[in-house]
């Protein structure tokens, strides 16, 4: 009866888990479980990217006295343990094994389970901290639920995917979008309340909205037909994505030539570097039969707007501004706004809106 009732216990979880279709409540919801069935001291999911030789790790969620939390909220490690920590999971990722050591200054062990995409390759670890070492029992139920967080994540990913060139799609831009918004309201209540706070700096880095436009596709499907085109569509968004911009740089299929690349850069110079270097990249190279294609990109800060479409609205503005000053080029929406060459929409008083 007991054995039946625990297996009740982690199907319900497992139930929980599968709920969720945004990728940080599922992160926190792997670990809610977790910790649910494995009581532990703390639990650590780490995102693995590879590198040649290099492994980049970076935390996205962590659980410390049944309490989770996204990774800024995590103290910082020192030295010593980050160090031996690093170490550990190295070996594990290496060995494609789980790994346990006792941490020096802690009691307890670390117990480090690699977590494998559809791929076979090993995309995120888990590094359970506990006083007592899991029985391989419950080590092999570990890494179970790591395979179904891996199975389901795989799944989001695809229905989240352009079929045609494997970007992110038009409807999962607008959550994203939404979600930057809602947070920047957020944190800047919370800057408000403590301006002396660390949260100064994390607000300092701002979003950046850029729309990419292929010139002049019209002219190239006309001629060459629509397979070519789409093949000028896929090289273009292969080029953007070849080292052109970073790993928490997202670019997404916006529909027809065009695209929507969403970057993080501490400010205005920065941005346009971004973009710049993608509209180089292009521009710099030789396409079968056509030679040179060039794309024109507007951009803006997502800051205060009221919806992701007031958003893209004035990347679409300056991207039209790009095209009328004669293509492969980026323009700023802010700089336009401010040389007076478009005008910025009025603001709507609360008191102007009329509710019912």
């Amino acid at each position: 009866m007991q054995h039946r009732h625990s297996s009740i216990r982690i199907v319900d979880n497992l139930a929980e888990i599968t709920r969720h279709h945004d990728r940080q409540v599922l992160e926190k919801s792997l670990l809610k479980t977790l910790n649910e069935l494995f009581p532990a001291q703390s639990l650590r999911l780490f995102r693995i990217k590879r590198h040649d030789l290099m492994h980049d790790i970076s935390l996205l969620a962590f659980c410390v006295n049944d309490v989770i939390s996204s990774s800024e909220q995590h103290p910082k490690l020192n030295q010593e343990t980050a160090d031996e920590l690093t170490a550990a999971m190295t070996e594990a990722i290496d060995k494609e094994d789980i790994v346990s050591y006792r941490p020096a200054e802690e009691t307890g062990w670390n117990v480090i389970y690699p977590a494998y995409d559809s791929h076979g390759e090993i995309f995120a670890s888990l590094v359970h901290h506990c006083q007592e070492l899991p029985s391989s029992i419950d080590q092999r139920l570990v890494h179970g639920i790591l395979r179904v967080y891996a199975n389901y994540l795989a799944l989001i990913d695809k229905s989240q995917r352009d079929k045609l060139t494997g970007l992110y799609n038009r409807e999962t831009l607008d959550e994203e979008i939404t979600k930057i918004l809602v947070n920047q309201s957020s944190e800047l209540n919370k800057l408000m309340a403590s301006p002396n706070d660390s949260r100064r700096r994390r607000y300092a880095i701002k979003h950046w909205l850029g729309v990419v436009d292929i010139d002049k596709f019209k002219t190239i499907n006309d001629t060459y037909g629509h397979l070519y085109g789409d093949e000028v569509i896929i090289l273009v968004a292969r080029l953007m994505t070849s080292g052109v911009i970073r790993d928490d740089d997202l670019i997404y299929r916006f529909g027809g030539e065009e695209f929507v690349v969403l970057l993080k850069a501490a400010n205005e110079t920065d941005a346009m570097q971004a973009f710049e270097r993608i509209r180089r990249v292009v521009a710099e190279h030789s396409f079968p039969q056509l030679g040179q294609v060039t794309v024109s990109i507007g951009f803006v800060e997502v800051s205060a707007q009221l919806s992701p479409t007031d958003v893209i609205g004035q990347a679409d503005e300056a991207l039209y501004s790009a095209k009328n000053e004669g293509r492969n080029q980026v323009q700023n929406y802010h700089s336009l706004v401010a040389e007076g060459k478009i005008s910025e929409p009025k603001k709507i008083a609360s008191s102007d809106v009329e509710l019912f």
